[in-house]
């Protein structure tokens, strides 16, 4: 047994690199390939930032990727080589045999459903003003099943496409910008393994991940889906744009052949964060390919993206975020707008109102009877012809 891939020993600045995932520069640490010398892909290595970032990519888990990128040795999770047995190939997966996934029950979701979370309460303030009975979050909850916990924080709960529950993500986030806390301890856990620390779940449970909202994938068999890396854009995209459906890999390299499965025939938009461009859209084509779906790789990001944007990797969230947040504003000035121009009204004589022509009282009964008329005239600039 012999090491075939070790991190790049340190030999200066320039052994260190941008790490793809905090995006911070001169802290990551490449693999290499001791038998040529070579770098393996770019985001093969490890983060020195081990406790605020914890990056780390083995060549492992980079050939269960690629397959198509293996040579004659396969490194396992430490790093060592073993060479291939000469009748590897021959081992096929039996597809029709049954893959035993434990699971976690599901009167948990119930028991940790509720909006007493901090990032509900970020919702809040981009769909329909801090109502909480408001149509645009009582569906988020009623779709995703956002779970809370006592100190605040929410629970991504990952249900498959058979209804089963693979296990809940716990986060906390600011509820003023909706960013992530991630310095503080117990920033982030995960139900399958709370549970276990409190021994509700056998020592022996295994976790099996699954896209975060494919459970929607049967209830809406036709709609277009939005692919995303973060569970928080994939509620957001929803609340933003509901003609989709949102799902999540819940990270970067979640991205993974047998995570897609359940989008075979399918249309795919996907939307990778800046900085991962090239990577997924490389990576997403040829999952595409091997799963068979439809793929359509949205470059919006990138062609909006200011230097400071990219360089703290923005994602689809921050920009539909912002365009919400511009909105907000714009109609609470035209809000103000209307208010002073009602109060010079009142000091003004006031006008009697002219009678209205004959097209007007049929336009008038018809938005009686259809309030959509009066958005259609709006919206296509429609005039009244005599």
């Amino acid at each position: 047994m012999n090491h075939r891939y070790k991190l790049e020993d340190y030999k200066g600045p320039g052994s260190r690199y941008k790490c793809p995932s905090c995006h911070q520069k001169r802290v990551f640490a490449r693999y290499i390939d001791t038998e040529t010398g070579e770098h393996l892909s770019t985001d093969v290595g490890r983060c020195n930032r081990e406790d605020k970032c914890g990056y780390h990519y083995t060549p492992s888990q980079y050939f269960k990727d690629h397959p198509e990128n293996r040579s004659e040795y396969r490194p396992d999770d430490t790093g060592y080589s073993h060479k291939k047995p000469a009748f590897s190939n021959a081992i096929k997966k039996d597809e029709n045999q049954h893959i035993s996934i434990d699971t976690i029950p599901g009167k948990y979701v119930s028991q940790y459903l509720g909006y007493n979370s901090d990032f509900v309460r970020f919702l809040l303030s981009l769909f329909d003003h801090y109502f909480m009975d408001c149509p645009t979050i009582q569906r988020l909850m009623s779709e995703y099943y956002l779970g809370c916990t006592g100190n605040g924080s929410v629970i991504f709960w990952q249900i498959d496409s058979q209804n089963r529950i693979r296990t809940g993500k716990i986060m906390r986030y600011n509820p003023d910008t909706g960013k992530r806390i991630k310095k503080e301890s117990g920033a982030i856990d995960w139900m399958h393994a709370k549970m276990k620390r409190a021994g509700m779940l056998i020592d022996s449970w295994t976790l099996s991940q699954c896209l975060f909202g494919e459970h929607l994938l049967r209830k809406r068999p036709d709609d277009t889906i939005c692919l995303v890396e973060g569970e928080k854009s994939a509620i957001i995209g929803s609340g933003f744009m509901p003609e989709y459906i949102w799902l999540a890999t819940g990270g970067k390299q979640n991205l993974k052949a047998e995570k897609c499965e359940c989008l075979k025939g399918r249309n795919v938009v996907l939307f990778p964060d800046l900085g991962a461009f090239d990577a997924w859209k490389e990576k997403g084509e040829s999952i595409a390919r091997k799963v068979g779906f439809y793929l359509s790789v949205s470059d919006i990001l990138e062609g909006v993206a200011t230097e400071t944007e990219r360089e703290s990797g923005y994602d689809i969230a921050d920009y539909l975020i912002a365009q919400i947040q511009t909105q907000l504003k714009a109609q609470t000035l035209q809000s103000g707008n209307n208010t002073k121009q009602k109060q010079k009204l009142k000091t003004r004589p006031q006008k009697q109102p002219l009678p209205r022509t004959k097209e007007e009282s049929i336009l008038l009964w018809m938005a009686n009877k259809n309030p959509a008329i009066v958005k259609l005239i709006s919206s296509l600039d429609l005039v009244t012809i005599h």
